[in-house]
C-alpha cells in the first residue's frame, strides 16, 4: 500500500471533460517477489484528504471514485492491476491463460485458483466459497451493483473439494472478464458474514460505511462518515509475513473543499491529497516538502456522455456527431487543464491492453462542417439567440457535472461556447 518516503507525496489528478485522458498520482506496496525501490519506512501513521465522503464501502457498491480508494486499502482482490496497467495475481495464485489451462480458446471458461490458508480480518476461513457467492450477490436483481458488466454472462460456477478454485461458465466469451475481479472495489466479499444480510439490505446496514469483515492490508477501526475513516494493519493479511503492510494505519480524512486541501498541505497536517483543484498548481508546486507526482499510464479518463432517453440524443446520431465536431478538445486542455492532459480517443486509456487503440481517430474540430450537418439533418430554423429548432424540437439540452470543480466548472463554459456557435443551447 502506501509508503512514506523521504519527502511527503502529493498526488494531483487531472481530469479532462469530453474524451480527455486523466493522470493521477499513484503509490502501493511491490509486487510479490520484488525488492521495494529506497529506504522503506515501517509504521507510523499516515493521513491523507479524500474530497468526497463514501457512499459505500462495499465492493461494487459505489462507483465513487473516493469509495474506491478506501477499498483498496480495506479489501484484497483476486487480481490487482500495477501503475503500468498489468495485471497481477492477489488472492489468485495466478493469471488464467491458454497456456496453463485456466481459459478455454473460446474465452466462455474461466478458471481461478486461490491461495491456501486465506483468512478473513476476523480469522474466518476466505476461499472460493467466499467468490461463489459475491457473484451471485452482485448478479442478485436487488443488490444495487455498481456494475454487473461481464458477470451478466456467467451461467453457473463451479467451487472445487477443496474450497480452494471456482470456474465460471460464460454464455458467450468475454475477454476483460479478469477486470471484474481487479482492485479492491470488485474484491471477494466474506459469505460467512453478508450470508444473512438480504441483498436489497446490505447497502443499507451498518457495514456500508463500517465494514467489520474484511481482508485487505487494512482493515476498519474507527469510521465517522462526514468526517474521517480510520484503518489499522490487519494482522491476517495474506502477505503480513512479508512485512505489509509497511504503516501502522491510514486516516481518510474527508474534506469537501479544495482551499481546505491546499491549507491542509501547506500547514503540513497531511501525508498526501488526491483530485487537487488544478488551477492551484502553481501553489501546489510551491509545497517543497511534498512531491508532485502523476501517472500518464492512468486508467482514469473523464467523458462527456449523452442520455440516450432523451428523444433527440437518442434518436439522432446526426446530432450527436455534430456536438462531437464542435468541441475543442484544445481549449479543454490549455483553458480548463492549464496544458496538463492530453486527448484519448477511446474509452480505454494507455494502459489497458487489451483495449486500448493508438490509431483510434479523434473527431475533428469543425464547427463549420457540424453546421452542415445539422442543416442536412433539418435543424435550419434558429430562434432569436440563434439556437437551432425543427418542427416543435429544439437543441437545447441540459449539462450535468459535479459541484465546486472549477476545472469541471471552465469545461462548462467552453463547451456551451462550442455548441451556440453550431446553434445548440447547453443548460
Amino acid at each position: 500500500m502506501l509508503k512514506r518516503p523521504p519527502l511527503q507525496s502529493l498526488m494531483i489528478a487531472f481530469s479532462i471533460a469530453a474524451v480527455l485522458i486523466l493522470l493521477l498520482g499513484a503509490c502501493g506496496a511491490p509486487a510479490p517477489g520484488s525488492t521495494p525501490a529506497g529506504n522503506v519506512v515501517k509504521g507510523g501513521t499516515w493521513t491523507d484528504d479524500l474530497f468526497e465522503e463514501p457512499n459505500s464501502l462495499i465492493p461494487n457498491g459505489s462507483s465513487e471514485t473516493f469509495a474506491v480508494m478506501v477499498d483498496q486499502a480495506i479489501y484484497a482482490p483476486l487480481f490487482y492491476g500495477d501503475s503500468q496497467g498489468a495485471l497481477h495475481p492477489g488472492l489468485a495464485t495466478q493469471i488464467p491463460t491458454t497456456a496453463n489451462g485456466d481459459l478455454s480458446t473460446d474465452l466462455k471458461t474461466w478458471k481461478f485458483h486461490l491461495r491456501p490458508g486465506l483468512k478473513w480480518s476476523d480469522g474466518q476461513p476466505l476461499d472460493a466459497r467466499d467468490v461463489d457467492f459475491t457473484w451471485k450477490l452482485w448478479t442478485n436483481p436487488e443488490f444495487p451493483a455498481f456494475n454487473t458488466t461481464g458477470l451478466n454472462l456467467i451461467t453457473s460456477a463451479d467451487v472445487s473439494s477443496d474450497n480452494l478454485t471456482i470456474t465460471f461458465h460464460l454464455k458467450s466469451g468475454f475477454q476483460p472478464f479478469l477486470s471484474v475481479w481487479s482492485d479492491g472495489g470488485f474484491a471477494p466479499i466474506a459469505a460467512h458474514h453478508y450470508s444473512s444480510v438480504a441483498p436489497d439490505k446490505v447497502l443499507t446496514s451498518s457495514d456500508n460505511l463500517n465494514p467489520s469483515v474484511t481482508s485487505g492490508p487494512f482493515m476498519m477501526v474507527d469510521s465517522k462518515p462526514g468526517d474521517h475513516y480510520t484503518v489499522k494493519r490487519n494482522p491476517n493479511y495474506y502477505r503480513a509475513s512479508e512485512g505489509l503492510p509497511y504503516l501502522d494505519q491510514v486516516v481518510f480524512r474527508i474534506v469537501t473543499s479544495q482551499n481546505t486541501m491546499l491549507k491542509d498541505l501547506q500547514a503540513g497536517k497531511v501525508d498526501s491529497s488526491w483530485f487537487l483543484d488544478i488551477t492551484k498548481t502553481t501553489n501546489y508546486q510551491r509545497l517543497t516538502s511534498y512531491k508532485l507526482t502523476s501517472n500518464p499510464l492512468s486508467t482514469k479518463f473523464e467523458a462527456m456522455y449523452f442520455n440516450f432517453h432523451n428523444p433527440i440524443l437518442g434518436k439522432d446520431s446526426a446530432v450527436r456527431q455534430a456536438m462531437a465536431m464542435a468541441i475543442n478538445h484544445r481549449a479543454l486542455i490549455d483553458t480548463a487543464r492549464h496544458g496538463y492532459a492530453s486527448v484519448l480517443c477511446t474509452d480505454h486509456a494507455a494502459s489497458l491492453h487489451p483495449g486500448f487503440q493508438h490509431d483510434a481517430p479523434c473527431p475533428k474540430f469543425d464547427p463549420a462542417a457540424a453546421n452542415a450537418m445539422l442543416d442536412r439533418d433539418g435543424w435550419t430554423k434558429k430562434d432569436a439567440d440563434g439556437y437551432r429548432y425543427k418542427g416543435n424540437e429544439k437543441l437545447d439540452f441540459q449539462y450535468s457535472t459535479t459541484a465546486n470543480n472549477p476545472w469541471r466548472a471552465a469545461d462548462e463554459l467552453i463547451l456551451q461556447q462550442n455548441f451556440k456557435a453550431i446553434g445548440i443551447k447547453l443548460e
